[in-house]
């Protein structure tokens, strides 16, 4: 009974709704299948890694900039100096994740990019 209460209320709704909407396709970049998301999470890794290395960079850059206008004042560079070695501990911090991941993931899964360049199984 629930059975024929379900064909006759829901399936005609859902077919006439999908009338309506039509087929949606996914936006470029977004995996289609699960054999695919691999490469969505190694784009994800990639992007952070990006905007950290720009954030390095500007902060190299700022800092290097208070270091020149600090007319010899010992406080804007000490500033200017925190701020460059701050810069250079994100770098290294960013440079030894990759080596500890790499580590990591070949003592789990026998490769070393498997945590970075997952793949998935699709069943």
């Amino acid at each position: 009974m629930l059975n024929n209460l379900i064909n006759i209320l829901i399936k005609p709704a859902y077919a006439a709704a999908s009338d309506v909407v039509g087929t949606i396709s996914l936006p470029v970049g977004i995996p289609g299948d699960i054999g695919k998301t691999g490469d969505f999470i190694s784009a994800i890794i990639r992007f952070f890694l990006i905007i950290g290395g720009l954030f390095t960079l500007w902060q190299f850059l700022s800092g290097g900039l208070a270091y020149i206008t600090s007319n010899g004042e010992k406080a804007k560079i000490q500033e200017a100096g925190t701020r460059i070695t701050t810069a250079i501990t994100g770098l290294v911090i960013m440079a030894a994740s990759f080596v500890i991941i790499a580590i990591v993931s070949a003592l789990l899964f026998g490769r070393f990019d498997a945590i970075l360049n997952p793949s998935f199984i699709s069943v």
